[in-house]
């Protein structure tokens, strides 16, 4: 890998993690996950993919954006995740390209697994917990984590974004962006 190149992976593995944190941060205390972050950094992939390899860095930055939206495309159209999550995902194989895509988005189904369950664990669990402390205890999840009686669903909805992180960011060090010593 030459300078020019480390100098691009860098810079794109920098503008990927922060979007990715951004995004999720945004998930789980908006539940949404705004254009205005998703727009600039699809862009900024795609440059850095014409200034690293020219027609065919775009080409594998589309590519990627195609692969990483069609790997959460399904499960968008069964109603279990949302728009932005698919984006998400999409922006996130621009950035890592074809085949970086295609394991985010397969890390991406096993972290959404792994959290999921420690989600559903923590709805059952904490307010057991909860219940047998007592007036010792701290009030979890607002007091709603059981007694949740309005319509608004976002208090139970399960934030997508950190599974897209982990993904993503096991995509990358699984393709050698990220080198860990290992």
């Amino acid at each position: 890998m030459n300078e020019l190149s480390l100098i691009y992976t860098n810079f794109a593995l920098a503008i990927l993690g922060f979007m990715l944190l951004f995004a999720t941060v945004t998930d789980l205390v908006a539940h949404r996950i705004p254009n205005a972050l998703l727009a600039p950094a699809l862009a900024i992939a795609l440059l850095v993919g014409v200034n690293a390899a020219g027609l065919t860095g775009v080409l594998s930055s589309i590519c990627g954006l195609i692969i990483g939206m069609m790997m959460l495309l399904p499960l968008y159209m069964a109603g279990g995740t949302s728009a932005g999550d698919v984006k998400l995902l999409g922006v996130a194989g621009a950035f890592l390209g074809p085949s970086g895509a295609l394991f985010a988005g397969l890390f991406t189904f096993i972290a959404g697994a792994a959290l999921g369950l420690a989600f559903i664990a923590a709805r059952i669990i904490l307010p057991k917990l909860q219940y047998r402390l007592g007036e010792f205890s701290i009030p979890l999840f607002n007091g709603t984590a059981t007694h949740n009686t309005s319509n608004d669903k976002r208090g139970n909805a399960f934030a997508y974004a950190p599974a897209i992180m982990l993904g993503s960011m096991a995509a990358a060090w699984y393709e050698g962006w990220i080198f860990l010593g290992i």
